[in-house]
């Protein structure tokens, strides 16, 4: 496909492999590279492929859900390769990003059976028990809450009718999460 570019803090590179792609990854400088990647098995086979890229700042993430990658019929999705709003997919997913700071209590509506709830690791490479920030999260078909730390991730069974998760920053640090609400 010919692309290459260097990602920044808050960009977001989407590759449809489809049909096959070659590609590679390195760290551009000296510095170590943090990332997530990221992979989603798609409703459709043989597509072609295809490259997206997106950016979201931390304003467009703080304190508040941002929807970063949806399906690619979902009201909203762009399917340009630099285009504005979510990174568009052909899978049953839908991912949102924050930024929340400490004392922030976030609430999103579940579409999806599931979801996964992911802290990011901020604080670098750590061999020791889990550091840095500290989330709670609940929901409304459920009592329970689970502590997450740098990370840390968990699956939440939603079952049929949606439902709403709750997350709270309980840490003394600014918590960046992804959350997936699958089918």
């Amino acid at each position: 496909m010919g692309n290459t570019e260097v990602l920044k803090r808050g960009d977001l590179q989407m590759t449809s492999a489809g049909t096959g792609i070659s590609h590679s990854e390195k760290a551009y400088g000296s510095k170590q590279v943090h990332f997530l990647q990221i992979w989603s098995l798609p409703h459709t086979s043989r597509l072609a492929p295809k490259y997206f890229t997106r950016h979201f700042t931390d304003e467009d993430k703080r304190n508040k859900w941002a929807k970063i990658v949806a399906p690619v019929e979902a009201e909203g999705v762009s399917d340009t390769r630099e285009g504005s709003g979510p990174a568009p997919v052909h899978s049953a997913l839908t991912l949102y990003a924050t930024l929340a700071d400490t004392g922030v209590k976030l609430e999103q509506g579940l579409k999806g059976k599931k979801a996964y709830v992911h802290v990011v690791q901020t604080s670098g490479y750590n061999e020791g028990k889990a550091s840095g920030a500290t989330v709670r999260i609940g929901g409304t078909k459920t009592s329970e809450e689970l502590e997450l730390k740098e990370g840390d991730g968990a699956y939440v069974a939603v079952g049929n009718g949606g439902a709403t998760i709750t997350l709270e920053n309980t840490g003394d640090k600014t918590a960046e999460v992804l959350l997936f609400d699958l089918e």
